[in-house]
């Protein structure tokens, strides 16, 4: 089994910037011209439009392009055509079909943050002004009700609506904008900090580096992205895994992890307490996973659970799709994975046949040869194992928690993780505009045992704030 990488979460930062309108651009022609092509491009070459059993897809494919381009005509900057098209690629609600930004974009706070609680409610969460401390309430904007700003200006563009709980990590791009757009920014807001009357703050739009905002952006989420490294935080052990989305020479660093796992098995295995930590992994290859779990298991465990998985998919066959699985296998191959560059290029080889027969998908069926882990399994660890996920683990990291949640032994705690839909397995390519592409799937799980944008649940769930080394490390003590 191999997995194309994961972008969902950089995507998503993507969509959130706007940018100025550059003399002499036709933003609506270059709107209409993309929104169109990444509809042919979808219809000609991935599983969706030709899956029967998602009939929403293909109409979403239909319906969501005439929604797009209607919002399209009214394009006059680059952050119209953006929202356009994020728009239509947003709607499949599929973490897999997603845009990228070329270039980057200058972007604008009011010097604060926000999120939603468990309520709906939108609070600060971070602030440099002492006009919004952390923790008031954002009742309205310019008077429209923040829930209804980011049902307006936020959730069509970033929130995959299938994923009920995404909405409270996109919440937090509400007060980020782009310096180019500040005519369409909010002017004045209305919060109450539960001590006197409420008031009005003006907003005092600023730049802000990108560094920065992406330092910001988990810290108002209550998120932290931990380093690649196994470690000792207050005497718990923590395996931290914050991508599995490592290619060329950065793969490198993950074959030294997976190493460094090996080596560190031992003192692992007879500790108190492990955490198996995927903060902020938004997925990458499942062959790293894979190669993690078997350091911290054995090959013969992980392979009991991975083999009593069904794996069939049928691929969308297409004279595109051969051309760029070709190229995913030779990246593979540059970065060590042999097996993973083997399967795509027998692939591609699948694809030429099945339209040399005019078929729009084959089947490459992999079918159970295990029935899980033997009864009389033990696992190797002698104290208490947790699984830490936030709501960024995706695609990869949900293939790595489908073996890790099977393991005697293992709790999962943190909070819920986010999911994919059936269709997985990516390649990338230009829009004609030259200002974005499009990654999109070439593959369809027909008996996944996760449905599309099912998540897990944790068993513990986290008690609040900002999931810190620390913090984390405090709460697994108790545990």
């Amino acid at each position: 089994m191999f997995n194309g990488a994961a972008l969902t979460a950089l995507l998503l930062v993507a969509t959130a910037s706007m940018t100025a309108p550059l003399k002499g651009q036709d933003w609506a022609s270059k709107a209409r011209q993309d929104i169109a092509s990444a509809h042919d491009i979808i219809r000609d070459n991935h599983p969706g439009p030709v899956d029967v059993s998602n009939p929403r897809f293909k109409d979403w494919l239909e319906r969501g392009q005439l929604q797009a381009l209607a919002q399209a005509k009214a394009a006059t900057t680059e952050s119209d055509y953006w929202r356009a098209l994020t728009f239509y690629i947003n709607g499949f609600q599929d973490g897999h079909l997603t845009v990228r930004r070329n270039g980057s974009v200058a972007q604008v706070w009011p010097g604060f943050l926000t999120s939603t609680d468990a309520l709906g409610v939108t609070r600060i969460t971070v602030s440099t002004i002492a006009a919004a401390p952390i923790g008031a309430r954002v009742a309205e904007c310019d008077g429209v009700p923040s829930t209804r700003l980011l049902d307006e200006r936020v959730h069509p563009y970033l929130t995959n609506a299938g994923i009920a709980h995404e909405r409270l990590l996109t919440a937090s791009y509400l007060f980020v904008g782009e310096a180019g757009d500040r005519p369409k920014l909010m002017k004045a807001c209305r919060i109450e900090t539960g001590v006197g009357a409420p008031r009005r703050i003006l907003l005092d739009w600023k730049p802000i580096d990108k560094a920065d905002l992406a330092q910001r952006l988990p810290e108002a989420q209550g998120r932290v992205e931990p380093p690649l490294a196994v470690r000792q935080i207050n005497g718990v052990w923590f395996v931290s895994l914050p991508s599995f989305n490592w290619w060329g020479d950065q793969a490198a660093k993950m074959q030294a992890m997976v190493e460094e796992v090996k080596r560190q098995a031992g003192t692992l295995h007879s500790a108190s307490r492990v955490v198996i930590d995927v903060r902020g992994n938004p997925g990458g290859n499942s062959q790293w996973a894979s190669e993690i779990a078997s350091a911290l298991w054995s090959d013969n465990a992980v392979l009991a659970i991975t083999n009593s998985f069904d794996q069939t998919v049928d691929w969308r066959a297409s004279a595109q799709n051969a051309q760029l699985t070709r190229a995913s296998a030779a990246r593979s191959m540059a970065a060590g994975l042999t097996e993973d560059a083997r399967g795509r290029n027998r692939v591609a080889d699948q694809m030429d046949a099945a339209r040399a027969k005019g078929q729009d998908l084959f089947t490459d069926a992999e079918l159970p040869t295990s029935r899980g882990l033997p009864s009389g399994y033990t696992s190797p660890f002698k104290g208490k194992v947790f699984f830490l996920t936030d709501m960024r683990c995706a695609s990869a990291c949900l293939d790595f928690a489908d073996v890790v949640t099977r393991m005697p032994g293992v709790t999962h705690i943190g909070q819920p993780t986010s999911a994919d839909t059936v269709y997985i397995d990516n390649v990338e390519i230009p829009l004609p505009s030259g200002n974005a592409r499009l990654s999109y799937s070439l593959k369809v799980y027909r008996h996944r045992l996760r449905g599309s944008n099912q998540w897990y649940s944790p068993k513990v769930v986290w008690p609040g704030g900002q999931m810190t080394d620390a913090s984390v490390a405090r709460w697994v003590a108790t545990l």
